[in-house]
This record gives structure tokens, sequence and C-alpha cells, in this order.
């Protein structure tokens, strides 16, 4: 079970406990797809209508099923998604750091 002082590294345990298949990488992403497709469809509403409760609480299931799949994705291929974002955030800052002094 999940706790509120929830760490990244938790979360892929969790997932990789209670979803793991490592054969189904082609459904896995799929899924991905179609979980950013009901995200989309949910901020498309909140555009249309305006934000509802819920439509606010569909938009916070869909990020977390996309946050899922992504995650299962990971643990397929064993990255550590802590360390991924510390380094992908390290190379985002150089790259734009790198451009701002060129404008």
């Amino acid at each position: 079970m999940l706790k509120k002082a929830l760490t990244i590294k938790d979360l892929q345990n969790h997932i990789k406990t209670v979803d793991f298949h490592p054969d189904k990488k082609h459904e896995v992403v799929l899924k991905l797809f179609e979980e950013v497709g009901e995200l989309s469809v949910e901020m498309r509403k909140e555009h249309q209508r305006g934000l509802t409760p819920r439509i606010r609480t569909n938009i916070k299931h869909e990020l977390y099923d996309v946050l899922h799949y992504v995650t299962y994705i990971a643990n397929i291929y064993d990255i550590d998604l802590e360390e991924a974002i510390i380094e992908k955030d390290r190379i985002n800052r150089e790259r734009y750091q790198d451009k701002e002094a060129l404008e």
C-alpha cells in the first residue's frame, strides 16, 4: 500500500510488485498512449466547459495512469527514475543556459 510521503523509488517498487510483465513491452507502451489520449480528452473538456470538480478528478486520475505506465516502462528497462530525472534535469539546465547565452 502506498503512503502519503511517497518517493519515486516507492512508486517504482509498488508498480513492479503489482504490475510487471517485461515480456509485454509493446502492450505497455500502447497503454501509455491510450492513457495520454484519455488525459487529452479530459483536458479538452476542461477547455470547453471549464474546470469542474469532476473534470479535475478525472484529470488527476488520468495523470496517475500516465505516470503508472511511464514507471512501468522504466521498470522493464531497469531504469531508476529518480536518477533519470536528476540526470535529465542537469542536461536540460545546461542546454537551456547555453541557448539563453546565444540570445
